[in-house]
């Protein structure tokens, strides 16, 4: 009987090391490849959180930029005298049925027609109005305010600094926003805040961005016109450009280095403000609102 025969050859010490050279080499190029695109997309992925950061800083400033000098709208649309007024060239404190809002020496629109009159008030509460009527005026006649605010952004704002106000978000709500570049050694903050116009001291700062660089060519933060047109004596900031630039929180590992990045907005134009500027100088005046008292 014949039986059958295995063979019991093997690899060789040889062929075994050889495989494993090959599997090591392959092993070893997988792994490069693949640390070399996880370096690729943390650097990557650095670039777009600083873009989107500073993208949503300016983004915000051109917005709340085009918004400053505005007055409030809305609830003050649908003011009226609540009572007769009669003509007097004293000044007299009448009754609204809605006087939120307004505020001492503002200028207010009251009637229409024949017996419209342009009337700066002295004072003003919730429901009340002070000023000098040379006119009379019927029950629920209608108050508006009208024009902007010249000086909507404030000639205090400084390299650092941007104060603007008006009826920023369209509520009828006048608020003062403050924009700061704080710049530390290490990286600073980039920072707002909001408070409402009347309410004393400033609210407490909301951090934008972190991180924040003195820009590389020595440029400030805040840009303004070096000689900003003056009329009727009302200093009109016309133009407002920002500058900012961000360093990485980490180390990118593509190039073992802090990234940096730079964008900037120019020509940012206040449009209300632009339009005080052409009414000012067309000598329509009586629609420049005086800065309210107090601004932060």
């Amino acid at each position: 009987m014949t039986r059958a025969r295995h063979s019991e050859n093997g690899f060789s010490l040889l062929e075994l090391m050889v495989s494993t050279v090959v599997m090591l080499i392959v092993a070893g190029g997988a792994f490069g490849a693949l640390n070399y695109y996880q370096k690729t997309y943390q650097h990557t992925e650095i670039g777009a959180d600083m873009h989107d950061n500073l993208r949503s800083a300016i983004d915000l400033i051109i917005q709340e930029v085009g918004q400053a000098g505005s007055l409030p709208s809305g609830t003050l649309g649908a003011s009226n005298l609540n009572g007769v007024v009669f003509a007097s060239g004293v000044a007299q404190t009448v009754n609204l049925n809605n006087a939120a809002g307004f505020f001492a020496d503002e200028k207010l629109l009251v009637d229409a027609g024949a017996n419209q009159e342009l009337v700066p008030i002295t004072a003003a509460t919730a429901s009340t109005i002070t000023g000098v009527f040379g006119k009379a005026h019927n029950n629920n006649a209608q108050i508006n305010a009208i024009g902007v605010f010249p000086t909507g952004i404030l000639n205090t704002s400084t390299a650092t600094k941007l104060r603007l106000f008006g009826d920023i978000n369209g509520d009828g709500t006048l608020v003062y926003v403050e924009y700061t570049c704080n710049y530390a050694a290490g990286g600073g903050t980039f920072t707002r805040s909001v408070t409402p116009v009347g309410t004393g001291a400033v609210n407490a700062a909301n951090v934008l961005v972190d991180n924040l660089l003195p820009n590389p060519d020595g440029s400030p933060c805040f840009q303004y016109p070096a000689a900003p047109p003056v009329v009727a004596g009302f200093t009109f900031i016309n133009q407002v450009g920002v500058t900012l630039t961000v360093q990485s929180a980490t180390k990118d590992m593509l190039t073992t280095n802090f990234e940096t990045m730079t964008k900037s907005a120019t020509d940012i134009v206040p449009r209300n403000i632009q339009m005080g500027l052409d009414l000012a100088n067309a000598g329509l005046t009586d629609r420049l609102q005086p800065t309210p008292n107090p601004i932060p």
